[in-house]
């Protein structure tokens, strides 16, 4: 006799069929696959921790070096850039990253059903990078669009309505004939169904799509529209999939932007190696600069470009930088953290430590639980900029409850002394570089608030400042302390 299914495993198998049959899908295993569903874990440059020319203080600085990588090697958080990445991957080989996306696109769908939101975006935009990442070697665009539709109904539900906006009209600009699923809410049914009708009444684009070679088979948003060169009208506005492939040359994939009048011209250079580029080795010179500028708390512009160019070296996400010096008996290490998304710099709680090694080694664990937070969440409560100390955001109060700060700057207000600061809660998830589908301009639709309002510090009992939260280091002309 057959023992039959258990009726929730018959409704789970009844469930990936459905997907297979609508969107194109493989079925895709269940508990393997949640097991290795992890999000992207972001990618941490930690630079030499230096210490002053102080007996014993060389040697312990390298001790502490040691062993926060060899914490960091081990976090489940973050991946360090010195660790092995995968290889460059060909042409027609199987991806790796678009393997692990197929993985996060349906955790993200099973986290979403369970109404765990927070986790369900993170795997869905998880899933998502890592389409766009290895495009090239994306067979079925409707997974993408998939991916799309659920972080539209994720965002809507976790209170992100622009960003659910966003999202929805991202797969109408990608399946114009599109409606949304069973599993959406009602709410995101009828989000999706008004985005829909306003973007289908705008006027169409193209694209004028050419290749390196010539003669490349090209796909948009999965259809085959012939050889390059070739023009593709009645394009819906918004971003499109261009994939191109030649037996002999290779892949090549680009996401572009389409708007109504002028065509969007593309050129793709197909080649047999798809995979990322290998990250470098940071420049030694670079290095030395970003340190001393971080030992002089000389924390400004030119430090942040110091960083990108590491970032951009390494391939990191965030740029960790500290140096330790003597304290009395101790030492204490000072750290700064640079985000690349964010594109600040937050200062790290300042650990102070004994000169032996069973300190170090205590020390070292939680400097690296320090790394993993500012990485993954960063710490807008410490942002750095040149010489000020720039506060969480609050919910300020309306000016006119401090008349007299308000008068001199209408931008800064002061809450109650016995009123805390909320929580920061930013208005997007997006990334503020990512082009939207937007009518006419190539700005997203999607922005972080970071023009805030910062506290005010009490010394003897008077107010002796407040600092504006900005995505840009201030002006010169301030002259501030930073007091931690």
């Amino acid at each position: 006799m057959t023992r039959s299914a258990p009726p929730h495993h018959v409704a789970l198998v009844a469930l990936l069929a459905a997907s297979q049959a609508f969107f194109g899908l493989p079925l895709v295993g269940g508990a393997p696959q949640r097991a290795l569903a992890q999000a992207p874990q972001p990618r941490v440059w930690l630079g030499p921790m230096t210490a002053d020319d102080v007996p014993g203080a060389r040697l312990l600085s390298q001790k502490f070096d040691e062993a926060t990588r060899d914490q960091l090697r081990r976090s489940q958080k973050v991946q360090t850039t010195d660790q092995k990445e995968s290889g460059p991957v060909k042409a027609g080989e199987s991806d790796e990253r678009v393997e692990r996306a197929e993985r996060l696109r349906v955790a993200g769908k099973e986290a979403y059903a369970a109404n765990d939101l927070q986790k369900a975006l993170d795997q869905l935009r998880g899933a998502l990078d890592l389409y766009e990442e290895g495009l090239a070697s994306v067979n079925k665009l409707e997974a993408i669009a998939e991916t799309l539709g659920f972080l539209g109904a994720t965002t809507l539900a976790l209170g992100f309505d622009a960003d659910a906006e966003d999202y929805f009209r991202r797969v109408v600009a990608l399946l114009p004939e599109a409606e949304p699923l069973d599993e959406f809410s009602e709410d995101a049914k009828a989000m999706f169904g008004k985005e829909r009708k306003k973007l289908l009444k705008k006027k169409k684009g193209s694209l004028v799509i050419s290749t390196e070679p010539e003669g490349a088979e090209v796909r948009v948003d999965g259809i085959e529209r012939g050889k390059a060169p070739v023009t593709v009208k009645d394009l819906v506005r918004g971003d499109h999939y261009v994939q191109a492939s030649d037996a002999t040359a290779g892949l090549a994939a680009q996401r572009t932007r389409v708007k109504g009048g002028k065509p969007r011209k593309v050129n793709l250079t197909l080649s047999m190696q798809v995979g990322p580029e290998p990250a470098q080795k940071a420049d030694p010179t670079l290095v030395t600069q970003l340190t001393e500028q971080a030992r002089k708390m000389d924390i400004n512009e030119a430090f942040r470009e110091k960083a990108e160019a590491i970032a951009s070296q390494t391939r990191a996400d965030c740029v960790v930088v500290g140096f330790v010096t003597p304290q009395g008996n101790d030492f204490a290490l000072t750290a700064f953290v640079y985000s690349v998304a964010a594109k600040q710099t937050a200062r790290l709680d300042e650990l102070r430590f004994r000169a032996n090694l069973s300190a170090v080694t205590s020390k070292a664990s939680g400097f690296a639980g320090d790394v993993e937070t500012a990485c993954t969440a960063f710490p807008f409560d410490k942002v750095v900029a040149g010489p000020l100390v720039l506060a969480a955001a609050p919910v300020a109060p309306p000016p006119t409850e401090h008349p007299d700060l308000a008068k001199h700057d209408p931008l800064v207000a002061v809450p109650p002394p016995d009123e805390p600061f909320e929580t920061f809660k930013p208005t997007s998830l997006e990334d503020p570089n990512e082009q939207g589908p937007g009518d006419d301009d190539d700005s997203s639709t999607v922005t972080w608030v970071l023009l805030t309002v910062a506290g005010a510090a009490l010394v003897g009992g008077a107010v002796v400042g407040g600092y504006y939260l900005l995505q840009d280091e201030p002006k010169s002309g301030y002259d501030a302390t930073v007091v931690w």
